[in-house]
């Protein structure tokens, strides 16, 4: 019984759907779009945002360390100052680890230079009330036996992250503004459907169907027109990666290869159908929530 009433539902979803080929085809339309531009710029950031520390606290000061010296004093001996949260200790393996997931294009390369090593160095974390002293700090570190160079982090850090979020909640404003239109144009497309299948809703009532019965397919028809919208964004991600991919691969650029290193992961990729299709649901409820059928 279920299954016949899940058959049945489909087929008057596909039904509504071919009523109305070109308001359909619009509302996908409308919804690949809204969802692939935030999508693309999700995409370019994801990449870009791998240059950030990964650690939950980035270092305030990175310090190099000469071949000679002994990381693990050197270590002991800037932790001992007050301002000093804490000095993460990074050597030559993890180095070389960080710099082949952030530049895989060059990992090859790097894998021809015989004895190549990176060397060790020290990530300083600063406590949060001592931000303001980082460059005494940084200074006093360089004067250390042992210490190659110094770099202060934290400024770049602190503007990189902030400068991620306001170009991910930019796109992110603007993904919402063109949903709104695809949620508006699934309505359209559903209440044109409505008034073509009036009197099949009236033979339906007339036979003892519930409103929920009568209401489950034009439900149906705007999640499946946003999912199927969801998954065209996809694919038009997908395609944008594999040129991008080729173009790069033909002639590499090594700031142009930093935004497509990896495509979106499994459960990334699924949110996008899944997103249409709420969108989508949303669209055919306001439509027929204000319709009498």
């Amino acid at each position: 019984m279920i299954r016949v009433a899940v058959r049945h539902a489909f087929a008057e979803a596909w039904s509504i759907a071919r009523s109305g080929p070109g308001l359909t085809a619009v509302a996908v339309g409308l919804i690949a779009v809204a969802l692939y531009i935030p999508g693309i710029v999700l995409l370019l950031t994801q990449n870009v945002a791998r240059l950030a520390s990964s650690a939950e606290e980035p270092a305030s000061i990175v310090a190099t360390l000469l071949p000679s010296a002994d990381a693990r004093s050197v270590a002991q001996a800037i932790a001992a100052a007050p301002e000093v949260a804490q000095v993460r200790i990074v050597g030559p393996a993890a180095a070389r680890r960080r710099f082949e997931r952030t530049f895989p294009d060059l990992k090859e390369a790097l894998a021809t230079l015989e004895g190549m090593e990176f060397p060790t160095s020290l990530e300083v974390v600063l406590r949060p009330q001592s931000a303001e002293k980082g460059s005494a700090v940084a200074a006093a570190v360089a004067r250390r036996p042992g210490v190659d160079q110094v770099q202060e982090e934290a400024p770049f850090e602190v503007r990189f992250r902030d400068f991620l979020k306001i170009v991910r909640r930019t796109a992110f404003a603007l993904g919402a503004l063109l949903c709104a239109a695809a949620v508006l144009s699934v309505a359209s497309a559903v209440r044109l459907a409505l008034d073509q299948h009036r009197d099949e809703i009236e033979i339906m009532r007339l036979m003892g169907a519930t409103e929920t019965k009568i209401r489950t397919p034009f439900w149906l028809h705007g999640a499946l027109e946003g999912a199927v919208g969801g998954a065209f964004a996809l694919l038009l991600l997908a395609g944008t990666y594999v040129a991008a991919g080729r173009v790069l691969a033909a002639s590499p650029h090594p700031v142009l290869s930093l935004f497509w290193v990896r495509f979106f992961s499994a459960g990334t990729a699924a949110l996008f159908p899944l997103s249409g299709a709420v969108a989508g649901f949303i669209g055919a409820a306001l439509s027929v929530g204000k319709a009498r059928l």
